[in-house]
C-alpha cells in the first residue's frame, strides 16, 4: 500500500484536488513545475478527478491553467463525467473550454489541409449510387443520386 507522503510527492496536483485545497492548487499551478496532465494510478488527470469529486473551484483553476478538456478515462470523457456530476456550473465551464480547445485545434490544421489539397493532383470524379429492389415497380421509388466532385488547386466543389 502506498503511503500518504508518497502520494503527495508523486501526485501533488491530484492531492490538492482530492482535498479540495484551492489555494494550494493555485500555488502549485503557478509554480509550473508539475505536469497538469499526469495520470494517477487509475488513469485520471487532475481535471478528471476534480470533475468526479465536484470541486468547482479546482475545475476552474485547472481549466484556467489550460488543462486538456478533451481527455478520457475508461471510456468516459470529462464532459460525460460533468454531466453525471449533476453540477451545471462544472458542465458549463468544461463545455466552454472544450469547445474553445477544439476550435483552436481545428483552425491550426487548416493551413496543413490546404497544403495537402494543393499538393494533390487536380481531378474530377463522378459517383453514382442507387437502391434497387426485386419487388416489381419498387425500384422506381427507391432513391438514387449522382455526386460530381471537382478539385482544382486547393479548391473542391461537390455537385449533387
Amino acid at each position: 500500500m502506498i503511503s500518504i507522503d508518497k502520494i503527495k510527492e508523486s501526485f501533488p496536483i491530484h492531492w490538492h484536488v482530492w482535498n479540495n485545497d484551492y489555494q494550494e492548487l493555485q500555488q502549485a499551478i503557478s509554480e509550473k513545475t508539475h505536469d497538469l496532465e499526469k495520470l494517477d494510478s487509475r488513469g485520471r488527470t487532475p481535471l478528471m478527478l476534480a470533475v468526479k469529486l465536484c470541486h468547482l473551484e479546482c475545475v476552474k483553476a485547472l481549466l484556467a491553467a489550460k488543462c486538456n478538456a478533451n481527455v478520457e478515462c475508461d471510456g468516459w470523457s470529462v464532459v460525460q463525467e460533468a454531466v453525471c456530476s449533476g453540477d451545471a456550473n462544472i458542465l458549463t465551464a468544461i463545455l466552454e473550454v472544450r469547445d474553445l480547445q477544439r476550435h483552436i485545434k481545428r483552425v491550426s490544421h487548416v493551413p496543413q489541409l490546404l497544403q495537402h489539397l494543393q499538393d494533390t493532383p487536380d481531378f474530377y470524379i463522378e459517383m453514382k449510387w442507387e437502391f434497387t429492389s426485386w419487388v416489381p415497380l419498387m425500384s422506381r421509388v427507391c432513391p438514387s443520386d449522382t455526386y460530381k466532385v471537382y478539385k482544382r488547386g486547393s479548391n473542391v466543389r461537390i455537385d449533387t
